[in-house]
């Protein structure tokens, strides 16, 4: 198993990990409904879901996957369509919700890191190295999510955000884009050379090194 094997070194890592995982998943489903209910869409919190435990948006599949890689996803919150106000941009505002409260939260931890924990505990502090696996998941989960292929929410902004050209290309996206997206994460390297470029770019923008915090001391 993946997430064994990365933490086989010191395995009491995998419980930082896992919850890091769960607070990224759990805020970004949060925000889609959030934002959904704050323009008029009441489903969410009618199915239970405008909530912060992650219990509530667990996804049997994506939890096994969860425990057997060390990532994995949530149930996608509801959102009636026809209920969100302010027309297109509402809804871009709500397939946007998820990816900006990751990038978000992250900056805002990197921020803790830089001005306060790092300055109070040693690097290989398990405290510096949850909030390291907090900036390192987010954003992972910002790019991931970018990705303009179904179900993933970068689909849904060109779909709200370019309504002509996503006419064009929806029927092939929708038919074989779970495919396209498998064989992006399972057949190439190309999305994490995507986070990892953005993980040396925060990096480098705040003079953290976010890879080595996360993993220094494996």
């Amino acid at each position: 198993m993946i997430l064994f094997a990365l933490f086989s070194n010191n395995p009491i890592l995998i419980i930082p990990w896992l919850t890091a995982l769960l607070m990224a998943i759990t805020i970004h489903e949060f925000a889609h409904g959030f934002a959904a209910y704050r323009l008029g869409d009441d489903t969410a919190y009618r199915n239970g879901r405008l909530s912060l435990n992650p219990l509530d948006h667990i996804d049997p599949f994506g939890a096994l996957m969860l425990l057997l890689l060390g990532f994995g996803w949530a149930k996608p919150v509801p959102i009636n369509i026809y209920k969100v106000g302010k027309g297109r941009w509402g809804m871009i505002i709500v397939s946007s919700a998820g990816v900006i409260i990751n990038l978000s939260f992250a900056v805002f931890i990197l921020f803790l890191l830089k001005f306060f924990a790092l300055d109070h505990f040693a690097y290989n502090n398990l405290m510096i190295t949850f909030f390291a696996f907090l900036v390192y998941i987010n954003l992972a989960l910002f790019i991931f999510n970018l990705i303009p292929i179904p179900p993933l929410d970068g689909y849904h902004i060109i779909e709200y955000f370019f309504p002509r050209v996503f006419m064009r290309f929806a029927p092939f996206i929708e038919r074989w884009g779970t495919i396209v997206l498998l064989i992006l994460v399972f057949g190439t390297n190309i999305i994490g050379y995507l986070i990892n470029f953005v993980i040396v770019a925060f990096s480098l923008l705040f003079h953290i090194n976010i890879s080595f915090l996360a993993f220094g001391s494996m």
